[in-house]
């Protein structure tokens, strides 16, 4: 072996033994550090494979790739040590933001994202139940009715039946709340997929792929995707909820009780006071905000922004690693 071969192997072997130590409980690089040594090897086979078939100038171009092996191990020990370094400082700032410690079990990123997807799956799952019960109660209050005779000659007598009008509105709510809950629960999903297969699967199969020619742009390809879907998108769901969450105070979403209803009541005007004494409590503007803040805004919109801001960091990525993603496709899906 030559004396320049000798120092990249030496380099790879700092690399690997530096990579070694940046294990990390919810990132565990054994994975990427196996496609480097596998990518190693191929080329080792392939370099001594010259020597058999009398093939030398092969051999220059086994050593190029060569130096795109101890290339792919430095994006390694980078990639590791910036996943490592935000879950640190998203779980410093996590804790920092909640002095009831409600955050000591968070220990990553993904940790924080998904607590703060639970909370929003709880205040989306509050609102549906609230749209569900407060509709059965309008129901109930809307049925009632009386029905008489006099001289054979009978007659419906509903004084509660229009309180039945603001169910639809109910619906709408409900079907937006489902519809947010949907996009939560997917979130969830995807942050779990991506922490069982970001440094499993993705992150090695790339560094494996960049270590030849043929396949470079594939692997910076899943480098970065990999990288932007554990590091990225978790990081930005958190920054996005905290500056939702700080830039509006509003209260809680509430829905208001229904009242109960006298169908005996004879008074068409009294009883044209009930049903508008609840049309203006369920479209009172505080109430209705929060409701459309706390869906469409906090969850919905939410969601969308990350997953752009996501996809915008692995294009811009991959061509820095030498490889390029068409994700317009994938921004007008999300």
């Amino acid at each position: 072996m030559s004396k320049n071969n000798y120092r990249i192997a030496v380099s790879i072997a700092l690399f690997s033994l530096l990579l070694s130590n940046t294990a990390h409980a919810a990132m565990d690089v054994s994975y990427s550090f196996g496609a480097i040594v596998a990518g190693i090897a191929f080329i080792g086979l392939g370099y001594m494979a010259t020597y058999l078939f009398n093939a030398p100038q092969i051999r220059a171009m086994l050593q190029d790739e060569l130096v795109q092996v101890m290339a792919s191990g430095a994006m390694l020990l980078i990639i590791a040590g910036v996943a490592l370094e935000v879950d640190v400082f998203v779980v410093s700032a996590m804790r920092a933001s909640d002095p009831a410690g409600s955050y000591t079990g968070i220990t990553s990123a993904m940790d924080a994202a998904n607590s703060v997807i639970g909370g929003n799956i709880n205040n989306a799952n509050w609102t549906y139940n609230a749209a569900h019960d407060t509709s059965l109660a309008i129901g109930r209050e809307g049925s009632k009715s009386l029905y008489c005779t006099f001289i054979g000659v009978g007659y419906s007598l509903n004084n509660c039946g229009q309180l039945n009008a603001f169910r639809g509105s109910l619906t709408t709510i409900g079907f937006v709340a489902s519809a947010a809950l949907a996009d939560l629960f997917a979130q969830q999903a995807l942050i779990s997929l991506v922490r069982n297969l970001a440094f499993t699967f993705l992150i090695p199969i790339g560094l494996f792929f960049r270590c030849f020619k043929a396949s470079r742009r594939a692997g910076g390809a899943f480098i970065a995707i990999g990288f932007g879907f554990y590091t990225v998108y978790p990081v930005a769901t958190v920054a996005t909820d905290r500056m939702l969450q700080a830039s509006v105070s509003l209260p809680d979403p509430i829905l208001p009780s229904v009242d109960t209803c006298d169908p005996y009541e004879t008074d068409n005007s009294r009883a044209r006071v009930y049903v508008q004494d609840y049309a203006t409590r369920l479209s009172d503007f505080g109430g209705a905000e929060s409701i459309i803040y706390t869906l469409l805004v906090r969850i919905v919109f939410s969601s969308m922004f990350c997953l752009l801001v996501t996809l915008g960091f692995i294009r811009a990525f991959s061509q820095m690693i030498g490889s390029d993603i068409d994700v317009s496709s994938l921004a007008r899906i999300s």
